[in-house]
């Protein structure tokens, strides 16, 4: 056999090879899988959330061209966004008082509370958010380990700075919410349970349910 015979079945050999290989793939090689964002700390959440409502508190009541009463509306929704209501509504009320309560008054109760909290609320700090303010300081509230602390210190017109404390849950949905304000070492959400308690030893859960119906549509 000739030179030239054994280069042609060398060469059919190889091409018969060829054919029978696995098809080289063209798909491009997959992208790298991003790299996902650091999650934040329970503080550092805290923090983001308080400034965040902080700073929607305050565009609320310096909105141009609207009357106080607009302000205060648009205030008291930044709170109903921010406040925990149904936990804040539950501590407030306590749960002695609310065991002795028919499902009828739970539900006037459960209706009635979050626009007069929130209504509440608006009046009494439409004053103090809306000045200059910073977050001085977060930090856990011991024994639970979901609660930060949020403090912001805030310049009054007159007077010394006052420090308000945010105290912020993170909830089972993952959310953040508010569920005291604390005013120079001092409770809202203490002071008003005790008010609604003595409010209702005197005049009973019926006064109480009228009166706070009667503020949130004020």
């Amino acid at each position: 056999m000739t030179v030239a015979r054994v280069l042609i079945l060398m060469a059919a050999a190889g091409a018969l090879s060829a054919a029978h290989a696995a098809p080289a793939s063209t798909t491009a090689p997959a992208a790298a899988a991003a790299t996902p964002a650091p999650k934040l700390s329970q503080i550092d959440a805290a923090k983001a959330f308080a400034k965040q409502m902080l700073a929607d508190a305050t565009a609320a009541l310096t909105k141009p061209k609207t009357t106080e009463a607009q302000r205060l509306v648009a205030f008291q929704d930044v709170l109903k966004k921010s406040l925990a209501l149904d936990v804040v509504g539950k501590f407030v009320l306590g749960a002695t008082n609310r065991s002795k309560m028919t499902p009828a008054q739970i539900a006037r109760y459960d209706a009635a509370f979050p626009p007069y909290i929130t209504r509440q609320y608006a009046d009494q700090f439409k004053d103090l958010v809306g000045r200059p303010m910073e977050i001085t300081r977060a930090v856990p509230v011991p024994r639970r380990a979901s609660d930060t602390l949020v403090r912001a210190k805030i310049t009054r017109k007159s007077g010394p700075p006052i420090n308000v404390d945010w105290r912020v849950r993170k909830l089972s949905d993952g959310s953040q919410k508010i569920v005291d304000i604390i005013v120079s070492g001092v409770s809202i959400m203490t002071v008003k349970r005790e008010e609604f308690a003595s409010f209702i030893k005197t005049k009973g859960v019926e006064a109480l349910l009228a009166r706070i119906e009667k503020e949130a549509k004020a």
